[in-house]
């Protein structure tokens, strides 16, 4: 009996067709290359972000910020941290308190030097010149 001749067109389309079935990615040269087309990591960072607030109940947020809330109502010490003097200390003896562009607090007498001498933040080391923090009024 003669077997039905299959052109080499056909035969390539059975056999995408099959691999087609098996990986439903792609062909086999592609799962084993470099190029991902669904990444178990970032299906896992997805899911962990999703569990992380899922697991954020309002009873804890509202402890949170109740106890942010009592903290401030039972006075806040604000000092500098390169004199260490708070913020009493630093009024009674003329200075002001200042405050960087990146948020962070200190007296109207260290900073200055500290900028002019390093011309960075002293706690987060953004680079800062002498224009770039305000007094904070209280």
């Amino acid at each position: 009996p003669a077997s039905p001749s299959v052109s080499e067109d056909e035969d390539s389309e059975v056999q995408d067709r099959e691999q087609s079935q098996l990986y439903p990615l792609g062909s086999r040269d592609t799962e084993d290359s470099a190029e991902l087309w669904a990444s178990d990591d970032e299906e896992e960072a997805i899911d962990n972000d999703r569990y992380v607030t899922d697991k954020v109940s309002l009873q804890s947020l509202h402890v949170l910020s109740t106890s942010v809330a009592s903290s401030a109502q039972q006075g806040v010490v604000i000092r500098c941290p390169i004199c260490m003097d708070c913020y009493s200390e630093m009024v009674q003896s003329g200075r002001q308190l200042v405050a960087t562009m990146c948020g962070h607090l200190f007296c109207s007498e260290c900073l200055p030097v500290a900028l002019e001498t390093v011309g960075t933040c002293p706690t987060c080391r953004m680079e800062l010149t002498p224009d770039l923090y305000f007094p904070i009024y209280i």
